[in-house]
């Protein structure tokens, strides 16, 4: 018997009966999900609203309590929702994994639940082709990083200047968003593309590229961004063979910017003087958890 004076028998029922209930609110859930498809479809919002995503698990993190580890119970809830994606549309997700890499692979997997059909990709412009094409609903990009011979990153910047209705690809999520010890190395961390815009949730970051002629300064980049509010959290340089006489800058800032957002158009107007600089919002992402916001709250036992 346990301390309570209840046998073992009389647990597991207990615990049988605890299971059903929960599979009954899944079922339950999906039933909604069901709902909230048509009233996208009616409304032509997206299926797939990462920053709504962040925001289910954030209020869920704030209530947890008690000794179910938050890890694994993020975890599931993570399953919960990409299952639910994939009940409203087909749900496709293309990886680039360079050579015999399968982090981005593994952590794609976790996030976007085992139900999720997965191809790998070995070029960059598989995934952006499977993406641009309809093939794929997202595609999965390494994190950007200082002195990539051919960063992916550019490739949005030309896809804004050609297509002047916005309709392009944008970065509209960051992965893992909850990490794992095995994936918590800088490493792992990669960025989702869609065909479609960014969402806001409650904290997000954005991330910026300003083109230059070679005679711009980094500093004088980042000093018009700091005179506007705009405090870069990351700044990454990039010059094409095909574009000697520009330079491209690639920036993180705090907050949810849009492309026509007139903070980013005050900063061209600061940077380039009579005429303004190109600077452009490549997208934003909710930001992730820390390994602490995970670890730093097991086993707390309702204290």
């Amino acid at each position: 018997m346990d301390r309570s004076g209840k046998s073992l028998a009389e647990v597991r029922k207990r615990i049988d009966s605890i299971d059903d209930r929960l599979h009954d609110l899944l079922m339950e859930r999906a039933t909604v999900v069901r709902s909230v498809d048509e009233a996208k479809a009616a409304s032509g919002a997206p299926t797939y609203r990462p920053g709504r995503e962040a925001d289910i698990l954030r209020r869920l993190l704030d209530r947890h309590d008690g000794e179910f580890p938050l890890g694994p119970l993020m975890l599931i809830w993570r399953q919960v929702i990409s299952a639910s994606l994939g009940l409203q549309d087909r749900f496709v997700v293309a990886v680039y994994a360079a050579e015999d890499s399968h982090a981005c692979q593994e952590v794609a997997e976790i996030h976007f639940g085992a139900a999720a059909p997965v191809s790998i990709h070995r070029t960059l412009a598989g995934v952006f082709n499977e993406v641009t094409h309809g093939k794929a609903s997202v595609g999965i990009l390494p994190f950007p990083a200082e002195g990539e011979d051919v960063p992916w990153w550019p490739r949005l910047v030309r896809y804004g200047r050609e297509r002047e209705s916005g309709d392009g690809p944008s970065i509209v999520a960051r992965l893992p968003f909850v990490p794992t010890r095995r994936h918590s190395d800088p490493s792992h961390d990669s960025l989702v593309i869609a065909m479609q815009e960014p969402q806001p949730s409650a904290r997000d970051r954005s991330v910026v590229v300003v083109m230059v002629d070679t005679e711009t300064s980094r500093g004088r980049v980042l000093g018009a961004f700091q005179t506007h509010g705009l405090e870069p959290k990351m700044t990454l340089t990039h010059r094409e063979d095909a574009s000697r006489d520009s330079t491209l800058f690639l920036l993180e800032v705090d907050g949810f910017y849009g492309r026509e957002d007139e903070r980013i158009a005050a900063v061209a107007e600061e940077i380039g003087g009579e005429e303004p600089a190109v600077v452009q919002v490549l997208g934003a992402y909710a930001e992730p958890f820390a390994r602490k916001d995970i670890d730093g709250r097991q086993g707390t036992s309702g204290q």
